[in-house]
Parts: structure tokens; sequence; C-alpha cells
């Protein structure tokens, strides 16, 4: 069983190396979200289709999650909206069977298993906290930099900077053990579901009822199966992980703006 982790197709686009499958992937979450956006809010109606009370129970979570942001509710929902569509998404898409398209190395997966990925939304995390408490609160924002006692500044830097980053490892590290384990999970199923051994099983529980090729082909399906409980482990995950990022993100919004801070 070989097994390569961490490994990414690396493209020369426009005089910059990147990691192309995770490029590829993250644009088709992307696209998903702004069809899905797109199909919602085509024809809004007064008594609203199934797509459209989706989105509409959507957008009513983030307003009332956000609620605690007075003047900044409106634009800070938006984001946080976006930033929990597209890890749910993108986590998701790690579930569909893309690694059956072969690349010269490294294979499509979810661009949340690259943590070029999950580092760029810590930035602009980062970036987006501190722009809300400056914009709220002036030059006076980094007053609390020195709070409770001037010795404390360099430790208050620290925490701020380093709040967003723990997330991007967080999501990053579910993420990739989860695709790590359902991809442990099925090498041990296929190293020790052989052809043979799955012929034996189907023609014993068939009693020869079916043709040879057939049972072989059941055998076969019945196999892929195995790793089920895995995947419907890491759907839950996909949705926890996109959940918490996005709760904390507005926790340190709350706090950036808040008059405790």
């Amino acid at each position: 069983m070989d097994i390569k982790i961490g490994e990414h197709y690396i493209y020369n686009l426009f005089g910059f190396d990147v990691h192309l499958d995770t490029l590829l992937t993250l644009w088709i979450s992307m696209l998903i979200i702004l069809l899905f956006s797109a199909f919602a809010t085509a024809k809004i109606k007064i008594v609203p289709n199934k797509i459209q009370t989706i989105f509409e129970k959507i957008v009513t979570l983030f307003v009332g999650m956000t609620s605690n942001l007075g003047k900044n509710q409106g634009s800070s929902a938006l984001v946080l909206m976006c930033i929990f569509l597209l890890i749910l998404t993108s986590n998701l898409l790690g579930q569909v069977p893309l690694k059956i398209i072969h690349l010269p190395e490294g294979e499509f997966a979810s661009p949340n298993n690259d943590l070029n990925t999950t580092a760029a939304l810590a930035v602009f995390v980062l970036i987006y906290y501190i722009y809300k408490g400056i914009k709220a609160k002036g030059l006076s924002y980094f007053k609390h930099y020195y709070k409770p006692v001037w010795f404390m500044t360099p430790f208050n830097v620290l925490e701020d900077f380093t709040r967003p980053f723990t997330l991007a490892l967080r999501l990053f590290a579910n993420i990739m053990a989860g695709e790590v384990m359902i991809m442990v999970f099925a090498g041990l199923i296929a190293s020790f579901l052989t052809p043979d051994v799955i012929h034996n099983i189907t023609v014993n529980l068939l009693f020869g009822i079916l043709p040879e090729n057939v049972v072989h082909n059941i055998g076969l399906f019945l196999g892929s199966l195995l790793p089920l409980p895995a995947m419907f482990f890491e759907l839950f995950v996909a949705f926890i992980q996109a959940l918490v990022f996005t709760f904390l993100t507005n926790a340190y919004l709350g706090s950036a703006v808040g008059d405790s801070h």
C-alpha cells in the first residue's frame, strides 16, 4: 500500500509555482457557491421554493450570529457566511472521488488539506478583524495591547496574531487526518479483500445462483462500501470544522469591536 502525504501538483502559473490541484478544487468550490447563490436568488418569490428557503435559512443564521456586532453586523454577516460556505464546500469536495483523476504528482482532494489554503483564510481573518477594530475605535484599538500592564504588550500582540493561525492549523489537520484515515482504511480493505477472497465470499453467500462474473462484480461493489462509515464521519467533521472556524472568527470580531476590548 503506497500512500503519499502532502504531495501536490506544482505548476508554474504566470511565473509563480502554485499547487495546481489545490487551486482547481478551490475554484470548483467557489463556482459551486456562486451557482447555488445564483439559482437561489434568480427568481425570488414571496412563497420561496426549496433552494430559496435553504438560502434564506443560511442568511438568517449568520444575521442572528452577528447580532452582537451592532453597526458592523451587515458586512460581517456576509463575510462570515462566505467563509462558512467556502470551508464547508471545500471540505465536502474532499469526499467526492476525484482521486480517480490521475495527476503527474499529488491528487485532487479538499483544498483545505493544503496548509496554504487554511493559512490564507487565517491571514484574511486577521486582517479583517483588525480592520474592523480600527474602523470602530480608531487608533484606540491598539490600547488593548498594553493592558492590564505595559509589559504584557508582547504577549497581547502575539495572541492577536496567533489566534487565527490556530484555526488554520486545526482545520488543516482535521481535514488531512480524515482523508488519510479513509485512504488507510481503504488500503487495508484492499489488502485483505483480494479478488480471490471476494470471489469465495460471494460464491458462498449466493450459492452459485448467479454467473461467476456477476458474483465477482457484486463482491467488488460490496467491498467498495466498507469505507462508508469513515466517510460519513468525515461529513460530520466537515460541517463541524466549518462551524468552529466561523464561530471563532465571529468571536474575534466581537472582541475587536466590543467596548471591553
